[in-house]
């Protein structure tokens, strides 16, 4: 069975992938910034690495570990500095992929974000062709955290960077605690005429995306760059009822015409709000379903409806 060292593993998405894998009986090593008492049997080890960063010594975290799972990140919030995303995301991923290099570890998978690849809006689906040109610190530090990938490459090494949307539930930071929060307001929203098309990604199907590529034989992964996401596209408007209805309430939506919204967006300077809210952003993540034979369990209704009642609770 394979010994894992998971990054981030107290995070959102960490704490359900590191479950997952217990679960299954593989061996862990996890990371964080303070020490925790290992588990019995030391099947599951917690080491203390302090912050991520250009100076981290991932070394004797890295020790008797076959895979490694990249998930450490500095997500964007309100008042980060752009310097932070170089050093978590960018320097930080370049050391942990220059230690991996030349230690034991076989199997590298870095989570990435579309935002690596595309704005909050697109005309056209995203996938592993297009062109990235991110426009934010935060996307332009997962598009360079991604370039030290090929420092792994070596005989018998497979990196694997995973590329995914909005990650959803109720635990959930960033623009889907906002969207948690505006419709716990419980009051009318203007949003009823917005059927756009975003693509998003429940946090249990990411979780069991990674732990798919980690259940499998090494001789069963195929290196590369790979979209991840639920099939299903959403609206606004769906969002915000499903999670009213996870909320016990009902939608409350008005419909306002999104070219409306638009322009009184624009003039009060929120446009990369309009964006977000309004506009497209639709993934195609066939290849890695088609590769690896993944599809997500949960349906974007069921995960939405049930973030919804989780941020309630």
């Amino acid at each position: 069975m394979k010994r894992i060292l998971v990054t981030g593993a107290s995070g959102f998405v960490g704490g359900l992938l590191v479950q997952r894998l217990r679960d299954a009986g593989f061996a862990l090593n996890l990371a964080g910034r303070a020490a925790r008492t290992a588990a019995p049997h030391g099947k599951v080890q917690y080491f203390a690495v302090g912050e991520v960063g250009s100076q981290t010594d991932w070394r004797p975290v890295l020790q008797g570990c076959d895979a490694v799972v990249h998930l450490a990140a500095q997500v964007p919030l309100r008042g980060v500095p752009n310097e932070a995303f170089d050093e978590v995301n960018d320097r930080g991923t370049a050391r942990l992929v220059e230690q991996a290099a030349a230690s034991d570890a076989k199997v590298l998978i870095l989570l990435s974000s579309v935002f690596a690849v595309a704005d909050n809006s697109a005309e056209t689906p995203v996938s592993e062709q297009t062109t990235p040109t991110p426009t934010t610190p935060y996307g332009r530090s997962k598009l360079a955290a991604e370039s030290h990938m090929g420092q792994f490459d070596g005989p018998g090494r497979i990196g694997i960077v995973l590329r995914p949307p909005i990650v959803y539930g109720a635990g959930a930071q960033g623009n889907w605690r906002l969207l948690q929060r505006l419709a716990a307001t419980g009051v009318p929203l203007p949003f009823g005429a917005i059927g756009n098309s975003r693509t998003l990604i429940a946090a249990e199907n990411l979780a069991d995306a990674i732990f798919g590529l980690v259940s499998l034989p090494d001789a069963d992964l195929k290196p590369g760059t790979y979209m991840v996401s639920d099939e299903e596209s959403v609206s606004l408007k769906e969002i915000l009822t499903w999670l009213r209805s996870g909320m016990g309430m009902s939608p409350r939506l008005v419909p306002v015409p999104a070219a409306l919204l638009r322009v009184l967006l624009r003039t009060l300077g929120k446009e990369k709000i309009a964006k977000s809210l309004l506009g497209n952003l639709q993934v195609d993540s066939r290849l890695f379903r088609e590769t690896f034979g993944w599809s997500p369990e949960i349906r974007p209704r069921q995960g939405i409806t049930r973030s919804g009642a989780g941020f309630q609770r």
